[in-house]
């Protein structure tokens, strides 16, 4: 009787093992773009060396009240030189045209990168990649709708997740509104 409950104790799992996601299943997913997770790293990987590692990106951020921000990360040489922040609100002026009002702003270098609290982490695109990946990707899809997609190039430009049900600023992850080979 012990082995009988031992073993289908192991059926059991050996079952929920094999019915987990892995990376590789989640590399598979496909954006608007029609390009995988996994050709897009693959892309990313060969354009990277052509290009010395030396390129800039933006992320941004609007939310349904008028007020956004964008955060650019310059990378040379493989290495985070610089990140600026902009941080707004969308204002109509004398024309009734949107136009950004700064709150506030900085610029980082050298050692400061990394110093203000505020504006996207300064990551290399290696690293959102692989932060897709780990946090974004292998979210609980029967809960949440799961997002990813590339540029033109095929690099990854954006990744996260919404909650179902949510209605208001409720992506988690990062958009790439902007990318740029230096």
């Amino acid at each position: 009787m012990k082995i009988s409950n031992c073993f289908i104790l192991f059926l059991f799992f050996i079952t929920l093992l094999s019915c987990s996601t892995n990376d590789n299943d989640r590399g598979e997913i496909t954006g608007e773009s029609g390009i995988s997770y996994n050709d897009s790293k693959t892309i990313w990987e060969e354009l990277k060396v052509q290009n010395i590692e030396t390129y800039s990106y933006t992320v941004s951020f609007i939310s349904w009240t008028g007020v956004g921000s964008r955060t650019t990360i310059t990378v040379k040489d493989g290495v985070v030189s610089k990140r600026e922040y902009l941080y707004f609100e969308q204002i109509l002026n004398e024309e009734s045209q949107l136009v950004e009002k700064e709150i506030e702003s900085y610029t980082e270098t050298g050692v400061e990168i990394g110093s203000h609290s505020e504006g996207f982490d300064p990551l290399l695109i290696d690293e959102l990649y692989q932060t897709c990946l780990s946090d974004y990707l292998n979210i609980n899809k029967a809960d949440n709708e799961i997002y990813f997609n590339t540029d033109e190039a095929g690099i990854i430009s954006n990744c996260g997740f919404v909650e179902k049900g949510c209605v208001d600023d409720c992506f988690s992850g990062f958009r790439i509104s902007e990318f740029n080979w230096i």
